[in-house]
């Protein structure tokens, strides 16, 4: 039995993956036993195929990205800050290694809070699996795929459009634009149009085009009782709407809503849990691990294995020891295998041996335990003052709660003060005790907002790392993973409260804090 889960063609394949118009002319009522059906193939998928609603790497493709992985020179990954003019900024729009995911099923099931309260965080996998969320699964399904909120299968029509010559309507209006469609182009049976309310997701901006200079066709609700339009294309309608002025949205027939429709469930109907990209983290190994030796590497929450796969893939100029610890038990295969070893012996099995380098360089060691208890740990202490490297991002009190094991972070220490004391500063500490003299401490970590107030999770690890007696070297801004409707421009400033500018564009970031023993 493999340890990853592939391609996602159960759900691919399943009738359940309509194509767009069928989604769109279905009424409110078959559109709600559509979404009835989804859940239930989606949780298939997942409990029993292992299988999240994603599309998934075949095994040769995690072979092939990992292979890539090994080859990439990532020392063009720190760029400039043109807000500051400080090169200080880690730009990485690789996904290589972005396969290990496929290893840990579990990601998108970890819950989001944003209360202090943790029971009430939510997955999405809550969405497809509670019944009391149905109702507001068939919400945000209506708004991401029957009116096509992120524009994945419909495109407004656009004024004088040369470039659909031949294949759609040309008009400098959209009463004329309808008339052409329905006495010319409706019986070729490529494309069909629907009449989209303008206002309907005002409130909800999705992917959202860039249409600031864009001029598109609209129809009035004159227009729309004159005119000959089938009723299919006025399903999305409410005559109750108050505009005055549609929007003509048109599509190419026969495509299916999976998989590009994915995409949704990951970007509106919940946060999801997210990885250490593994082309970043092969940029702090080879960064902070010297040529020509080896070096020991620590990494307190080791997550999803973003960086254990970074470390097997630094440059054999280098040799690493990779220590890991992470307390969540249903990465536990059977006995004292994890995912983590699945992982590694599945690189280690493809890549390294008729890969680009024949020898596996690099050696993982893994402990089951949270990082404020390593320090107790007898294996653990033959590297006390020994280790050159501690480099993770742990998790940001209970923002994502990774499980429901007792020994998590947050279910240990509940309230933010019990956590910062208890897991924050005895796993600093311990960074500090095991690190050799002149060795490094790279933290990823971030502010979070939980009810109205903001916790300082950065100024705190900050203060504990100079306390102890750390020298703080610099805080790398580490570019976030672009996502639809996440840098968001108001007045011409970004939303997000840390932002850097790179080529006239702004990035959402999260601090990487660089300390030196």
């Amino acid at each position: 039995m493999k340890n990853f889960y592939e391609r996602n063609s159960y759900l691919l394949d399943h009738p359940v993956n309509v194509t767009f118009e069928t989604l769109l002319w279905m009424t409110s009522e078959e559109f709600r036993q559509w979404c009835i059906e989804l859940r239930k193939v989606v949780v298939y998928t997942w409990d029993v195929l292992c299988i999240p609603p994603r599309v998934g790497y075949n095994e040769e493709d995690i072979i092939d990205q990992f292979k890539k992985l090994e080859s990439i020179n990532v020392s063009g990954l720190l760029v400039k800050d043109e807000l500051t003019g400080n090169k200080d900024t880690i730009r990485n729009t690789r996904v290589e290694g972005n396969a290990v995911n496929q290893f840990f099923p579990t990601m998108m099931k970890t819950p989001i809070n944003y209360t202090t309260y943790s029971a009430k965080g939510r997955s999405i996998y809550d969405y497809f699996a509670k019944e009391e969320l149905l109702d507001t699964f068939v919400t945000y399904a209506s708004r991401h795929f029957k009116r096509d909120s992120f524009y994945h299968y419909s495109n407004p029509a656009k004024y004088n459009d040369n470039e659909v010559y031949n294949i759609l309507p040309v008009s400098d209006n959209g009463y004329n634009w309808i008339e052409q469609f329905e006495t010319n182009f409706r019986n070729r049976n490529q494309y069909d149009y629907w009449i989209k309310p303008k206002q309907k997701d005002k409130k909800y901006s999705g992917y959202n085009l860039d249409i600031s200079s864009l001029q598109f066709l609209t129809v009035s609700k004159d227009d729309i009782m004159k005119l000959n339009i089938p009723n299919k294309c006025k399903t999305n309608m409410d005559y109750k709407d108050k505009d005055e002025n549609y929007q003509i949205c048109v599509f190419a027939l026969g495509q299916k809503i999976f998989p590009l429709g994915l995409k949704a469930f990951r970007v509106s109907f919940s946060q999801y849990a997210t990885n250490f990209p593994s082309v970043t983290a092969k940029w702090v190994y080879e960064t902070f691990c010297p040529k020509n030796k080896k070096s020991i590497v620590w990494d307190p929450s080791m997550g999803w294995g973003g960086r254990l796969v970074g470390a097997l893939a630094v440059k054999d100029d280098r040799e690493i020891l990779y220590l890991g610890n992470d307390p969540n038990r249903d990465h536990i295969i059977k006995d004292d295998y994890t995912k983590y070893h699945a992982v590694y012996d599945f690189y280690t099995s493809n890549i390294r041996k008729g890969g680009l380098w024949e020898i596996p360089h690099n050696k993982m060691k893994y402990w089951c335990l949270g990082s404020e208890d390593m320090q107790y740990v007898d294996e653990f202490q033959e590297y006390k003052g020994k280790i050159d490297l501690v480099f993770t991002s742990p998790p940001y009190f209970n923002k994502e709660a990774y499980s429901n094991d007792d020994a998590q972070s947050y279910k240990k220490y509940p309230e933010y003060e019990l956590w910062r004391d208890g897991f924050l500063y005895e796993t600093l500490k311990t960074a500090y005790q095991w690190l050799k003299k002149g060795g490094h401490l790279c933290w990823n970590i971030s502010d979070i907002k939980l009810d109205k107030d903001i916790l300082p999770l950065v100024e705190d690890s900050k203060k504990i790392c100079l306390d102890l007696g750390f020298e703080h070297i610099i805080t790398y801004k580490m570019c976030l993973s672009a996502m639809p409707g996440g840098n968001r421009v108001v007045n011409g400033v970004p939303k997000t409260r840390h932002f850097v500018q790179i080529d006239d564009n702004y990035h959402k970031i999260e601090p990487m804090l660089v300390m030196r023993k």
